[in-house]
């Protein structure tokens, strides 16, 4: 799994991460992020209320792509000057990142993952995102942004099991001013990713036996 702090086991032959509740996405602390008031009211609602568009079928842009327990698969195909990140463990869904020297298109239709470029710098891939929708989750407990969200990731090998992954978060609508955060991938060689179906109206299981009015996963859960 994705651990902020610490490198844990992927999935499905490529790198992959955790969606538990103790995992922590953002550095610096979450006090010292700079939010907007309403962003951070609407951070704090979402801890009891994990009503998460991801885990009900949905992609999702930056960090909270890799914070999975099915793991993502990154192919590079270099003939196309192509980077495909695919996530099959909830929405079925592949992000695409272009190699070949293009910018941003001047009016992009908002999306989940939004419209991707990559460079490289050394051996540092950069990625520049921009054109998301609102629809989706930075991170696992809700960082919430809006369409003028703009992020910039750097993924580093630093040995041939472990990935750092770096981001600058962007978003004059939600935080008032950029910050930065990252943690670890892991890489499990020899699998392959398995299908997972997603439940589309998925509400939790304790929401949906009617063993709790809301599910809080804000502190760390051990099995």
């Amino acid at each position: 799994m994705v651990d902020p702090d610490n490198a844990g086991a992927g999935g499905g032959g490529g790198f992959g991460g955790g969606g538990g509740g103790g995992q922590q996405f953002p550095k610096p602390k979450v006090g010292e992020i700079p939010f907007q008031p309403w962003a951070k009211a609407l951070y704090e609602y979402r801890g009891p209320n994990q009503l998460e568009p991801h885990t009900r079928c949905k992609p999702s842009g930056g960090p909270r792509q890799f914070l999975t327990p099915y793991g993502v698969e990154i192919v590079q195909f270099p003939d196309l000057q192509r980077i495909f990140i695919f996530d099959i463990g909830g929405p079925h869904t592949y992000r695409l990142i272009f190699m070949d020297g293009r910018q941003h298109p001047k009016d992009l239709a908002p999306s989940y993952y939004g419209h991707s470029i990559g460079f490289w710098e050394g051996d540092t891939l950069v990625v520049d995102t921009a054109g998301f929708n609102e629809r989706f989750w930075i991170d696992r407990q809700g960082l919430p942004s809006t369409d003028k969200l703009h992020l910039i990731e750097k993924f580093t090998r630093t040995d041939v099991n472990t990935m750092g992954y770096e981001v600058i978060v962007d978003d004059p609508g939600a935080y008032t001013a950029p910050w930065k955060g990252g943690f670890y991938l892991r890489w499990t060689p020899n699998e392959e990713m398995f299908e997972y179906v997603c439940q589309d109206n998925n509400y939790a299981g304790e929401l949906m036996v009617g063993a709790a009015e809301k599910v809080d996963r804000r502190s760390q859960i051990i099995p």
